[in-house]
């Protein structure tokens, strides 16, 4: 009986061989996603509270509209605390970097109904971790 070597399949990101020297993270369906966590802050540093800046027209939605005029907006989380954390999953793949995508979040000065400062905002590519 004949023995087939597997060729594809491991647990490997794609392009990579070996150890891992990052976290790795693995796509099954659809495509390459870019990950950011999104820190709201206003023009004097302070973390802004996002839990009621939910709603249509509020800051939030203004956030992910202004996301959205350069990438899709495959999945995100509100953090529900003060910590004004917001998780975004991106597509296509370098659509934004972290620096690109926090120019854009800045400039959003007074999002929404309730008048929701971004303008000292930061934000990172953490890449993805369920905790």
């Amino acid at each position: 009986m004949a023995d087939l070597t597997k060729a594809h399949g491991n647990a490997q990101p794609q392009g990579q061989t070996g150890n891992i020297s990052a976290d790795a993270t693995l796509i099954f369906n659809g495509p390459e996603l870019d990950f950011f966590k999104i820190i709201i802050k206003d023009v004097s540093g302070n973390v802004e509270d996002l839990r009621g800046e939910l709603d249509v027209g509020e800051g939030v939605v203004e956030i992910l509209k202004k996301i959205a005029d350069k990438a899709t907006i495959e999945m995100y989380q509100v953090e529900g605390d003060t910590s004004g954390q917001i998780s975004v999953a991106l597509y296509p793949a370098g659509a934004y970097s972290a620096a690109t995508l926090q120019t854009a979040v800045r400039t959003l000065s007074a999002a929404g109904g309730n008048s929701l400062d971004c303008s000292g905002s930061d934000v990172t590519e953490p890449g993805f971790e369920l905790v």
